[in-house]
């Protein structure tokens, strides 16, 4: 009987070394798979293999990227450009219509004479024709050999054909180069288009406003 248990117990211990071995070997045959992947990896990256290196930039590449940064970089200002002006263009309008509203408190004959001062400080030699019978200008502008006829129209609304017509007659009564429409309000489309067909100036209350906005950006002061 103790024979037979001692044969047991012998049995045993050679299962568990048998098993520990094992487990030793398993562990040796990985490290040594790790180690030898990690070989082959180092061997392939140095020899050149299939491996994906960097590539270098040429001087093709370089241009190309420089080309696509600087038109990336154009886009850009062009962009914050346009921005501003949009912006400017709006505070134009926006300051234009608030000095037309002051100024459509005057009477047409105070229109006149006001224009009359702001094209003098504008650098302009100024006649102001007779209330009646003006033969379609009221103002007559020098500046440079140039004389400009000038029909004034101190109105809110729009200004139509009639204003242009009337400052072209004037052009040719008074044989002055250029006729001007300069108005606090805006103008009709057929207006519009009759100084387009005949070469007349119209001068709504936007570019009113900023010739005002250049005397005052100028410290000119302008009297009423």
């Amino acid at each position: 009987m103790r024979a037979t248990v001692s044969l047991i117990k012998t049995t045993l211990k050679q299962f568990e070394i048998s098993a520990k071995l094992q487990n030793k070997l398993a562990f040796i045959q990985g490290s040594l798979l790790v180690m030898f992947g990690i070989f082959s990896s180092i061997k392939q990256y140095f020899s050149g293999g299939d491996a994906v290196l960097p590539k270098a930039e040429t001087q093709a590449d370089k241009l190309a990227r420089y080309q696509k940064d600087g038109l990336a970089f154009a886009k850009q200002k062009h962009r914050e450009a346009s921005q501003k002006q949009h912006e400017q263009a709006a505070w134009d309008r926006r300051y234009g219509q608030q000095q037309a509203a002051e100024l459509c408190r005057l009477s047409g004959t105070e229109f006149e004479e006001y224009l009359a001062g702001l094209f003098q400080q504008l650098g302009y030699r100024v006649e102001l024709t007779t209330t009646s019978g003006d033969y379609g200008a009221d103002l007559l502008l020098s500046k440079q050999g140039q004389r400009i006829a000038v029909q004034a129209k101190c109105y809110s609304g729009s200004v139509g054909v009639s204003a242009v017509q009337e400052a072209l007659a004037g052009m040719a009564y008074y044989q002055c180069q250029s006729a001007w429409v300069v108005t606090t309000g805006n103008f009709t489309p057929n207006a519009i288009e009759l100084a387009k067909k005949s070469n007349a100036r119209l001068v709504e209350s936007t570019e009113l406003g900023k010739w005002i906005k250049q005397l005052e950006n100028n410290g000119v002061m302008q009297g009423g």
